[in-house]
């Protein structure tokens, strides 16, 4: 379920990132919108796999490219450019979490998980994508603070003290809530025989 992309890891491709980077970042149009039409779906899914409104996920993501867009000086060339935007769009959504986090406090609201949205798939979506929309599904039976733990981990293959440190919390609270994330999202898999078959080795 991690997001790769082998081609932009090699040298080549890092040389290739920081030439396009550097361009669209100098204001060159063509440049700018290469770059966006390269990332724009790979981090909306970011946004997506973070939060459970689409809509929220839709603000994060545009939010996320104009950060993208106005601090490309700051790309080095250190992963690819997939992985930096993801990055960007990673800590966009999970400030998002946080803020819709102390409105729900404000108006004494727990963090309950949210019934699952309807069923969106359709007979002509890839298999790739089905399986992509029944795990949001899944996904968004998890409480929020769990289920940011669980993508970060599954997902972004970020470590638990790089997932504290992007959660803001101790260790030891990463690693509560990763535990008890997993647990509910293999309950919700299990439930889904279509998804349950196809992950069943892949839900460590």
């Amino acid at each position: 379920m991690r997001p790769g992309n082998a081609a932009a890891g090699s040298s080549g491709g890092r040389e290739a990132d920081l030439r396009l980077a550097d361009a669209a970042a100098s204001g060159d149009d063509g440049a700018r919108r290469t770059l966006a039409l390269r990332l724009a779906d790979r981090m909306r899914r970011t946004a997506r796999f973070l939060l459970r409104d689409e809509a929220d996920a839709d603000d994060a993501a545009q939010s996320a490219m104009v950060e993208v867009l106005l601090c490309l000086r700051r790309y080095r060339g250190e992963g690819s450019l997939e992985h930096w935007a993801n990055r960007i769009a990673t800590r966009t959504a999970l400030e998002l979490v946080r803020r819709r986090r102390r409105d729900a406090e404000r108006e004494g609201r727990g963090d309950a998980a949210l019934p699952a949205p309807e069923e969106t798939t359709t007979c002509g979506d890839e298999p790739e994508v089905v399986l992509r929309q029944r795990l949001l599904r899944c996904l968004d039976r998890v409480p929020d603070e769990r289920r940011a733990t669980v993508v970060l981990r599954l997902v972004h293959g970020m470590t638990l003290e790089e997932i504290a440190r992007e959660t803001a919390v101790p260790r030891n609270t990463a690693k509560d809530r990763l535990r008890v994330g997993r647990q509910e999202l293999r309950e919700a898999v299990r439930e889904d025989p279509i998804l349950g078959a196809a992950l069943q080795e892949r839900l460590p």
